[in-house]
């Protein structure tokens, strides 16, 4: 039986915004909606549903694949994590102080039930916001004496009431429970069903006025009409609730934000069995991918994580008809001028098709991946070339151009692979070998994808089996020795403690991880109505 590993890494980043969404700001810190991003609470970016928020990490550490690198340090974090403790001492205080109804363990009945949790990126991209629904009647009566205690409690306040335009309630009180300076949740309660967000930014502006359409979502969440429920389900097409758990990350957080170049790429979804007995992934697509050839033949063999981009090209149009008006003109030596620059640049937009595909190699670092895609018919000339490279390199500060395969460029920033005393930078490339045109900032890895198209060495479809469709994949070794070298590489001498902790904790993790076997997703079977289809992955062969 195949070690589906893969699995398990989605289901860990996934899990891991758990942990993540529990950062919020002060009431006082925010103008409007937090920063200012305007947080849908309709289309969640990420989504939890789970029978048991406490049984997730524990299921986590069991499950196949994962408990070979994963330890019980991993459950025992979100056991004793900050937030989880300064609300349970919160409650226990007011129970004591207001309300000894309130039951001391209301923390473990509430995570022990199920719940769903959705997920949003704040600032930096990272999904820190969130929203958490349940139905729980011991629970939500022990919260129905709020209002008493909230008129004379410091920790928790009566922050708003809402008048309800969908099911019709004259008011709906909503509460803010200060866990700390830096951290406040926004708390509502109607019947059986209780609702709690992770700032109440997320619903009240400054002035303390509910956003319409914040407000309209926590009505049909508190409502009792199963259908007005399931808006975050309907949103991702899932069904009802099962007996286990089910993570899914959405287009836009896997395409950090660049969803509209790949709108078919709707979300990837990891579903656990209770007790971690079993993982399945699912992927969920709008369309096919594009037609063309698949990208693996350009692409150098041992990468270490290589996913398919079902890119819409006809959407990449626009962007290079504007470049054409915002780039300088340039042309390669000797060649002759673009006459038409935006003419030029818009047929080459044309001529691109099927997927792209993006990748990591070990070799390289973190952030110098590979991208290749490919155009059919004739090459555009060197000046039309030289255009392009100039606009997507607008800041080289050295720029050559090469006729037969494209540009070259020097990029002075920090990070970059070729050191000059405290200077560094990225000899970046972008190249035509045949049909298929290739950029990296790393031009060595361009070189590679040049010689794998030329077979003078072996590419990524040599490690494929005979069976086409693959979406992704990911060597275990590859991914554990870039991720190792490149967290290393950050930590200063002056961070010891951070480098004790990298030893003790992160580097034996990755030790383990990079046991593994690398695999490579195919779609299995037809996808459902909602255009969820499950992933089968399968061992990559060795490149001769």
């Amino acid at each position: 039986m195949n070690r589906k590993w893969i699995i398990g890494l989605g289901a860990l980043a996934l899990a891991g915004t758990v942990a993540l969404a529990t950062v919020a700001l002060q009431w006082n810190r925010f103008d409007g909606r937090i920063n200012a991003l305007g947080v849908d609470l309709r289309q969640p970016m990420a989504y939890i549903g789970t029978a048991s928020l406490s049984a997730l990490p524990r299921d986590l550490v069991k499950a196949p694949v994962l408990r070979e690198f994963l330890t019980e340090d991993f459950a025992f974090y979100y056991e004793e994590h900050e937030d989880r403790l300064g609300l349970g001492g919160a409650l226990r205080r007011i129970a004591f102080e207001h309300q000894p109804t309130l039951a001391d363990n209301l923390i473990e009945l509430a995570l022990d039930e199920p719940a769903e949790v959705a997920l949003w990126t704040d600032g930096k991209g990272a999904p820190r916001h969130w929203a958490m629904a349940m139905t729980r009647g011991s629970v939500a009566r022990a919260l129905q004496g709020l209002a008493a205690v909230a008129a004379k409690d410091k920790q928790l306040t009566l922050i708003g009431a809402l008048k309800s335009s969908l099911f019709g309630w004259s008011s709906q009180p909503v509460y803010a429970l200060a866990l700390s300076p830096r951290r406040t949740l926004a708390i509502a309660t109607r019947g059986n069903r209780v609702v709690v967000l992770s700032d109440p930014g997320l619903l009240f502006n400054a002035e303390r006025q509910a956003d319409p359409q914040a407000a309209q979502v926590l009505e049909s969440l508190l409502s009792g009409d199963d259908g007005a429920q399931a808006l975050w389900r309907q949103h991702f097409g899932l069904g009802a609730p099962g007996a286990g758990h089910t993570l899914v990350a959405g287009g836009t957080l896997l395409s950090f934000g660049y969803q509209h170049f790949f709108p078919s790429l709707q979300a990837l979804r990891v579903d656990l069995a209770p007790g971690g007995r079993n993982l399945r992934s699912f992927v969920r697509r709008s369309a096919a991918a594009p037609a063309g050839p698949a990208p693996w033949p350009a692409l150098p063999a041992q990468a270490a994580a290589c996913a398919l981009l079902p890119v819409d090209w006809a959407r990449t149009k626009a962007v290079l008809s504007d470049t054409a008006t915002a780039a300088p003109a340039a042309s390669a030596a000797g060649s002759e001028p673009a006459p038409d620059r935006k003419a030029a640049l818009s047929a080459m937009a044309d001529a691109f098709d099927g997927p792209a595909a993006i990748c990591w190699y070990e070799r390289s670092q973190l952030h110098t991946p590979l991208l290749v895609a490919h155009a059919k018919g004739a090459a555009p000339g060197a000046a039309v070339l030289a255009n392009f490279a100039q606009w997507w390199l607008p800041t080289a500060a050295e720029l050559s151009g090469e006729a037969a395969s494209g540009t070259q460029a020097r990029v002075n920033a920090p990070y970059g692979a070729l050191r000059e005393g405290d200077n560094s930078a990225y000899q970046s490339r972008f190249a035509r070998a045949g049909d298929w045109w290739v950029f990296s900032p790393d031009g060595e890895l361009v070189e590679q994808a040049q010689a794998s198209i030329a077979r003078r060495y072996p590419s990524l479809a040599d490690t494929l089996g005979e069976r086409p469709g693959t979406l992704a994949l990911v060597a275990p070794q590859q991914v554990a020795e870039l991720l190792r070298r490149e967290a290393l590489a950050v930590i200063t001498p002056q961070q010891a403690s951070f480098r004790q902790a990298a030893d003790q904790q992160l580097l034996p993790r990755l030790a383990a991880f990079g046991k593994l076997p690398a695999s490579h997703a195919l779609p299995q079977g037809a996808a459902d109505a909602q255009g969820w289809q499950a992933l089968d992955w399968q061992p990559l062969k060795a490149a001769r």
